[in-house]
C-alpha cells in the first residue's frame, strides 16, 4: 500500500501531467483562431512560402505574415502573432518567425522554426528555437515508456522495474528489494497503465525555452521546457525533462532512444542511451554507452559503459570501464580504468549479477566475476589489477588486495581482505569523497544518505564486529572459519587491528549520538552517562550502543569524544603525507605541480569547527591543533 500512495504522490505532482493539461488547453484554445485572408495569402506566397490548402493554415486575430519566408505547409497548422527576437546558440538574436521549413499538423506559438527540413505534429511551445534540424515529427500515440518493465541485474529478466519518466530511487528500491503482495503489484501496474493512457498525446512537445539546434532527428519526443539539444545524432521515443531552474543538456552526436532524462541531465560528446533513466543531473558523456539501465541522480559516467543495472546516487565511471548486471542502489562508488565489473557469460547463461557496496570502489583493471554480493561491506576498496572469484562479503570499510600464492595452507586462489582499512588508513578518500558528495548531491541527496555513519553502515560493522569473535585463534582465516570473509583469507593481526577498528568507529557513532541529544537539551548533561545511553538508544542503533563502553562521567566522555575527533582530523590532514613525500623524492617541482586542494581543506575545517561549535554549548571547548 506505501507503494501506491508514493507512487499516487509522484504522479500527482507530474511535470508531463500538467504539460498534458496545457496542451489541451492550447488545442482547444485553437477555436479562437480564425481563416487567412486573401492579403495574408498573398503576401506569404510573394514570400516564398507555399501549402497544400491554405484554408487549413489558421492563425490567431492579429496574425502578421511578414515574418513567415520559404516555407511549406501541410495539413492543420495553427500559427500565432511572430513577435520579438530569440537568441540562437553563439548569442545571435533572430526574429522569431518561420523560414525555410516544411511544416506538417503543428501548433506554433511565437517561437523561432529555421532551416527544418520536417515540423510534423508537434507542439512548439513560445520562446522556443527549432534551428538547422533534419526532422522533428511525432507520429501517433507516444507512452513514453510509463510502465514499461525494464530487467535489471539478471539479464535473463528476474528483476523488473516498472518505469516512467519521473520514477525516483524509493520507487526503484521497492520495486525491486520489497516484493509486494500481488494485489498490491497489479494495482502498481493498472495506476501506471492509467497514467500512460492520460499522458498518450498525437503530438510531440518542444517546450517553451527549449532550444534544438543541429540536429539530425528527433522522433516520437518529448522535449521540454528550456531543454538545450544542440548536434545530437538522433533522439527517438524518449522524454528529456527540463526547466529554467534545471536545464537539460543534449549535445554532440548524442544518441538517445527509448529513454527517459529527467532535469538538469547532461549527455554529450558520442555518448549513447538506449531503454534507460537518467534520474536528476546525471551526466554521460564522451562516447559513454547506457543500456537498459536506471541512473540514479547526480551520477557521472564518461566513455564507460553500464548495461542492465541499476546505478545509485553519485556514482562515476570514467576511463573505458565496465557495469553489468549490477544492483548498486546507495551508489557513491567509483570504477576506475579498466574495471571490469562484468565478468558474467563464461560461456553460460547470462542470468547472473553483482551487488556492490555504497561507496565501493573499483580499482584500474580489475576484473569482478559474477555472482558477487558485497553489499554489506560498504566503503570496500577492491586493489588494482586483481581479479576475484564468486563471493559475498561481508566487512565493511575492507580492502581486498592480492594474496600470497606461497602461504601455507592458503589456495593460491584466494586474494587478501584487511576488514576496516579504508577507516583505518584511509580517511583523507573517506572525507574528501563526503566533501565530493556534499557539492555533487546539494539540494538533490540528503546528507544522511552518504555518510559513512548511515544506519546501514553501523548495522553492518556491528555485525561484522561479531563475526570477528572467534574461539579458536589461528595464524590464517579463511570463509570455513569466519562467515563473510567470502573467497579471501584473513591473517590474525589483521583480524585484531579490525576489532580495534571497528570499535573505534563504533565509539565514535556512539559518542556522536550522545553528544547530539544533549546539544538538543543541554539541561540532559547533568544525567548520568547511562541514562544518557538510554535516551540516545533506539531500535536503530541498540546493538551499537551495547557493544561500546562508555566513560563513567560525561566530562570524560566530552574528553574521550574530542580525542577521537582530533585523531580523525589528524589522519584526514595528514593523509597525503607518504604520496607527498614519495613525489618530492621523484620530481624536483612536485609541491608546485600540486597545489593543496583548497576547496577540500576548508570544507574539513569547517566541518571540525561546526562540532567544535556545538561543544561549546555544552562545555568550554578548544580547537584541535
Amino acid at each position: 500500500m506505501q507503494r501506491l500512495l508514493k507512487l499516487k504522490k509522484v504522479l500527482k505532482n507530474s511535470v508531463l501531467a500538467s504539460s498534458v493539461e496545457n496542451f489541451k488547453a492550447i488545442r482547444a484554445a485553437t477555436v479562437k483562431y480564425r481563416p487567412l485572408q486573401a492579403d495574408e495569402i498573398q503576401i506569404l506566397e510573394k514570400n516564398g512560402n507555399r501549402s497544400e490548402s491554405w484554408e487549413k493554415v489558421m492563425v490567431e486575430s492579429d496574425f502578421d505574415p511578414s515574418r513567415i519566408y520559404r516555407s511549406s505547409f501541410m495539413g492543420e497548422v495553427y500559427l500565432p502573432r511572430f513577435f520579438g527576437t530569440l537568441l540562437l546558440p553563439g548569442d545571435v538574436s533572430f526574429p522569431t518567425g518561420i523560414y525555410d521549413s516544411l511544416v506538417h499538423n503543428c501548433i506554433v506559438e511565437n517561437a523561432l522554426v529555421h532551416k527544418v527540413a520536417m515540423l510534423s505534429n508537434i507542439l512548439v511551445r513560445r520562446s522556443s528555437v527549432l534551428q538547422n534540424v533534419g526532422s522533428i515529427v511525432s507520429s501517433g500515440k507516444i507512452n513514453y515508456m510509463i510502465g514499461n518493465a525494464m530487467h535489471v541485474g539478471n539479464e535473463m529478466g528476474g528483476r523488473s522495474v516498472f518505469v516512467f519518466p519521473e520514477i525516483n530511487t524509493e520507487l526503484v528500491d521497492m520495486q525491486l528489494f520489497h516484493k509486494p503482495d500481488p494485489e498490491v503489484a497489479t494495482a502498481f501496474t493498472e495506476q501506471l497503465k492509467a497514467y500512460r493512457e492520460e499522458m498518450a498525446l498525437p503530438f510531440g512537445i518542444v517546450g517553451k525555452g527549449a532550444v534544438i539546434c543541429n540536429t539530425n532527428i528527433i522522433r516520437n519526443s518529448w522535449i521540454g521546457a528550456h531543454a538545450r539539444i544542440e548536434g545530437a545524432e538522433k533522439i527517438r521515443n524518449s522524454v528529456v525533462l527540463s526547466s529554467l531552474e534545471e536545464p537539460s543538456h543534449v549535445y554532440d552526436s548524442v544518441i538517445l532512444e527509448n529513454s527517459n532524462v529527467q532535469m538538469g541531465v547532461t549527455i554529450h560528446t558520442g555518448a549513447e542511451v538506449q531503454g534507460s533513466v537518467l534520474m536528476s543531473r546525471t551526466t554521460v558523456a564522451c562516447k559513454a554507452i547506457v543500456k537498459s539501465s536506471i541512473i540514479a541522480p547526480c551520477c557521472h559516467i564518461e566513455e564507460g559503459e553500464v548495461n542492465s543495472s541499476y546505478m545509485g546516487p553519485m556514482t562515476q565511471m570514467h576511463h573505458h570501464s565496465l557495469l553489468i548486471a549490477a544492483l548498486w542502489p546507495e551508489g557513491c562508488g567509483n570504477l576506475g580504468y579498466g574495471a571490469n565489473v562484468g565478468s558474467n557469460h563464461t560461456g553460460r547463461m547470462p542470468d547472473q549479477e553483482v551487488m556492490p557496496a555504497q561507496g565501493m570502489f573499483f580499482g584500474l583493471g580489475v576484473n569482478i566475476k559474477f555472482p558477487a554480493n558485497y553489499r554489506e561491506s560498504p566503503f570496500t576498496l577492491i586493489a588494482t589489477g586483481l581479479t576475484t572469484l564468486p563471493q559475498r562479503v561481508k566487512f565493511p570499510f575492507s580492502l581486498i588486495r592480492p594474496g600470497d600464492p606461497q602461504l601455507a595452507g592458503v589456495a593460491p586462489r584466494l586474494n587478501e581482505i584487511v576488514p576496516g582499512w579504508n577507516y583505518a588508513r584511509n580517511a583523507y578518500a573517506l572525507d574528501r569523497n563526503l566533501y565530493k558528495y556534499s557539492l555533487r548531491g546539494k539540494g538533490i541527496v540528503p546528507s544522511a544518505f552518504y555518510s559513512i555513519f548511515n544506519a546501514d553502515v553501523v548495522r553492518y560493522v556491528c555485525d561484522a564486529l561479531q563475526r570477528l569473535q572467534v574461539t579458536v585463534i589461528r595464524d590464517i582465516y579463511t570463509k570455513e572459519h569466519i562467515d563473510g570473509i567470502g573467497e579471501n583469507f584473513l591473517r590474525e593481526r589483521v583480524r585484531q587491528q579490525a576489532i580495534k577498528t571497528y570499535q573505534e568507529y563504533l565509539e565514535r557513532y556512539v559518542l556522536e549520538s550522545i553528544i547530539t541529544l544533549v546539544v538538543t537539551d543541554v539541561n540532559l548533561q547533568s544525567q548520568p552517562v547511562k541514562e544518557l545511553r538510554r535516551l540516545a538508544t533506539n531500535d536503530a542503533n541498540k546493538d551499537a550502543m551495547r557493544m561500546v563502553t562508555l566513560p563513567e562521567t560525561f566530562d570524560e566522555l566530552i574528553k574521550r569524544y574530542r580525542q577521537l575527533e582530533k585523531d580523525w582530523f589528524e589522519r584526514v590532514t595528514h593523509g597525503l603525507d607518504k604520496d607527498n613525500e614519495r613525489g618530492r623524492e621523484i620530481f624536483d617541482d612536485y609541491d608546485d605541480a600540486h597545489p593543496i586542494d583548497r576547496g577540500f581543506t576548508e570544507w574539513e575545517k569547517a566541518r571540525v569547527e561546526e562540532k567544535l561549535r556545538r561543544l561549546g554549548t555544552i562545555v568550554k571547548v578548544t580547537k584541535p591543533e
